[in-house]
Protein backbone atom coordinates (compact mmCIF):
# COMPACT_ATOMS: atom_id res chain seq x y z
CA UNK A 1 0.00 0.00 0.00
CA UNK A 2 1.14 3.71 -0.38
CA UNK A 3 0.70 5.05 2.80
CA UNK A 4 -0.86 4.69 6.69
CA UNK A 5 -3.86 4.56 5.46
CA UNK A 6 -3.92 2.27 2.47
CA UNK A 7 -1.87 -0.05 4.80
CA UNK A 8 -4.78 0.27 7.39
CA UNK A 9 -7.52 -0.45 4.84
CA UNK A 10 -5.39 -3.55 3.38
CA UNK A 11 -4.87 -4.76 7.25
CA UNK A 12 -8.51 -4.27 8.40
CA UNK A 13 -9.45 -6.35 5.11
CA UNK A 14 -7.89 -9.51 5.94
CA UNK A 15 -9.93 -9.42 9.04
CA UNK A 16 -6.91 -10.80 11.30
CA UNK A 17 -7.87 -11.96 14.59
CA UNK A 18 -5.93 -9.43 16.59
CA UNK A 19 -7.09 -6.38 14.97
CA UNK A 20 -10.73 -7.28 15.41
CA UNK A 21 -12.97 -4.91 17.06
CA UNK A 22 -10.62 -2.00 16.27
CA UNK A 23 -11.53 0.84 14.54
CA UNK A 24 -10.19 1.84 10.88
CA UNK A 25 -8.59 5.33 12.56
CA UNK A 26 -7.03 2.81 15.52
CA UNK A 27 -5.45 0.74 12.82
CA UNK A 28 -4.37 3.84 11.02
CA UNK A 29 -3.24 4.93 14.51
CA UNK A 30 -0.88 1.55 14.94
CA UNK A 31 0.50 1.53 11.51
CA UNK A 32 1.89 4.99 12.19
CA UNK A 33 3.39 3.81 15.70
CA UNK A 34 4.79 1.20 13.43
CA UNK A 35 6.36 3.22 10.87
CA UNK A 36 7.68 6.65 12.78
CA UNK A 37 8.25 5.08 16.63
CA UNK A 38 8.82 1.16 16.85
CA UNK A 39 10.47 0.36 13.21
CA UNK A 40 8.52 -2.26 12.15
CA UNK A 41 7.08 -0.69 8.69
CA UNK A 42 9.11 1.70 6.63
CA UNK A 43 8.86 3.02 2.98
CA UNK A 44 10.21 2.33 -0.14
CA UNK A 45 9.47 3.34 -3.80
CA UNK A 46 6.51 5.42 -2.35
CA UNK A 47 4.94 2.32 -0.67
CA UNK A 48 4.98 0.98 2.83
CA UNK A 49 6.78 -2.31 3.19
CA UNK A 50 8.87 -4.38 6.21
CA UNK A 51 11.25 -1.65 7.84
CA UNK A 52 14.10 -4.71 6.87
CA UNK A 53 13.17 -3.25 3.03
CA UNK A 54 12.79 0.46 3.50
CA UNK A 55 15.04 3.44 2.35
CA UNK A 56 15.77 4.37 5.82
CA UNK A 57 18.02 0.65 6.29
CA UNK A 58 19.43 1.31 2.90
CA UNK A 59 20.48 5.38 3.50
CA UNK A 60 21.73 3.79 7.20
CA UNK A 61 24.11 0.78 5.25
CA UNK A 62 25.13 3.80 3.21
CA UNK A 63 25.35 6.34 5.91
CA UNK A 64 27.50 3.71 7.88
CA UNK A 65 29.99 2.93 4.68
CA UNK A 66 30.18 6.65 3.79
CA UNK A 67 28.60 6.26 0.28
CA UNK A 68 26.64 8.14 -1.70
CA UNK A 69 22.55 7.60 -1.62
CA UNK A 70 20.90 8.04 -5.08
CA UNK A 71 16.98 6.46 -4.48
CA UNK A 72 16.90 5.52 -8.79
CA UNK A 73 20.37 3.77 -8.48
CA UNK A 74 19.29 1.49 -5.34
CA UNK A 75 16.55 0.51 -6.65
CA UNK A 76 17.75 -0.40 -10.36
CA UNK A 77 20.85 -1.39 -10.06
CA UNK A 78 22.38 1.17 -12.50
CA UNK A 79 24.30 4.16 -12.32
CA UNK A 80 24.10 7.58 -13.41
CA UNK A 81 26.50 8.64 -15.83
CA UNK A 82 25.73 12.19 -15.68
CA UNK A 83 25.75 12.63 -11.89
CA UNK A 84 27.48 15.44 -9.96
CA UNK A 85 30.34 14.95 -8.02
CA UNK A 86 29.72 15.11 -3.93
CA UNK A 87 31.08 17.25 -1.56
CA UNK A 88 33.25 16.66 0.70
CA UNK A 89 33.27 17.96 4.11
CA UNK A 90 35.44 21.11 3.60
CA UNK A 91 33.33 21.88 0.23
CA UNK A 92 30.06 21.26 2.14
CA UNK A 93 30.81 23.90 4.64
CA UNK A 94 32.35 26.37 2.70
CA UNK A 95 28.87 26.11 -0.03
CA UNK A 96 26.68 26.11 3.03
CA UNK A 97 28.13 29.36 4.41
CA UNK A 98 27.95 30.73 0.93
CA UNK A 99 24.19 30.09 1.09
CA UNK A 100 23.60 30.94 3.81
CA UNK A 101 25.48 34.49 3.10
CA UNK A 102 23.92 34.93 -0.26
CA UNK A 103 20.33 34.20 1.58
CA UNK A 104 21.19 37.29 4.62
CA UNK A 105 22.15 40.15 1.25
CA UNK A 106 19.13 38.84 0.13
CA UNK A 107 17.53 39.72 2.77
CA UNK A 108 16.19 36.88 4.57
CA UNK A 109 17.24 34.97 7.94
CA UNK A 110 16.98 31.52 6.20
CA UNK A 111 17.17 28.84 3.77
CA UNK A 112 14.37 26.08 3.88
CA UNK A 113 15.86 22.75 4.34
CA UNK A 114 14.03 21.50 1.69
CA UNK A 115 16.09 23.65 -0.90
CA UNK A 116 19.65 22.91 0.44
CA UNK A 117 20.55 20.30 -1.80
CA UNK A 118 18.86 21.89 -4.98
CA UNK A 119 20.73 25.12 -4.11
CA UNK A 120 24.11 22.47 -3.95
CA UNK A 121 23.33 21.15 -7.13
CA UNK A 122 22.29 24.57 -8.87
CA UNK A 123 24.55 27.23 -7.73
CA UNK A 124 27.73 24.59 -7.09
CA UNK A 125 27.19 21.65 -9.44
CA UNK A 126 27.91 19.59 -6.64
CA UNK A 127 25.64 16.40 -4.71
CA UNK A 128 25.61 17.11 -0.96
CA UNK A 129 25.06 13.75 0.00
CA UNK A 130 24.36 13.49 3.70
CA UNK A 131 24.84 9.38 3.19
CA UNK A 132 28.36 9.74 1.79
CA UNK A 133 29.21 12.00 4.99
CA UNK A 134 28.13 9.34 7.32
CA UNK A 135 24.77 10.60 8.41
CA UNK A 136 21.19 8.90 7.27
CA UNK A 137 19.62 12.78 7.13
CA UNK A 138 20.16 15.77 6.14
CA UNK A 139 18.98 17.15 9.31
CA UNK A 140 21.24 15.25 11.44
CA UNK A 141 24.48 16.04 8.82
CA UNK A 142 23.79 19.57 9.69
CA UNK A 143 23.64 19.19 13.12
CA UNK A 144 27.03 17.09 13.04
CA UNK A 145 29.57 19.00 14.83
CA UNK A 146 31.54 20.08 11.91
CA UNK A 147 28.56 22.34 10.57
CA UNK A 148 28.23 24.15 14.35
CA UNK A 149 30.44 26.71 12.79
CA UNK A 150 28.27 27.19 9.67
CA UNK A 151 24.57 26.83 10.76
CA UNK A 152 22.26 25.81 12.84
CA UNK A 153 18.85 23.61 12.43
CA UNK A 154 15.59 24.88 13.77
CA UNK A 155 11.86 23.24 13.26
CA UNK A 156 9.49 26.37 12.50
CA UNK A 157 5.85 26.77 11.65
CA UNK A 158 6.21 26.02 8.40
CA UNK A 159 9.52 23.20 8.42
CA UNK A 160 12.52 22.75 9.17
CA UNK A 161 15.05 25.74 8.11
CA UNK A 162 18.54 26.67 7.89
CA UNK A 163 20.14 29.59 10.00
CA UNK A 164 23.36 30.71 10.22
CA UNK A 165 25.16 30.16 13.04
CA UNK A 166 26.23 32.67 16.14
Amino acid sequence: PGGRYATALALAARRLPFLSGFTLGRICHFTQIATTHRNLLGYANGRVVPFSCSQAVVKAKLAQQQLHHDGSSISTGTVDLRALPIADWDAARAKLRDILATAINQGLESVPLSNVKRLFRSTYQLELSETALGHCRLTELLRDERFRDVCKVQLQDHGYVILPAQ
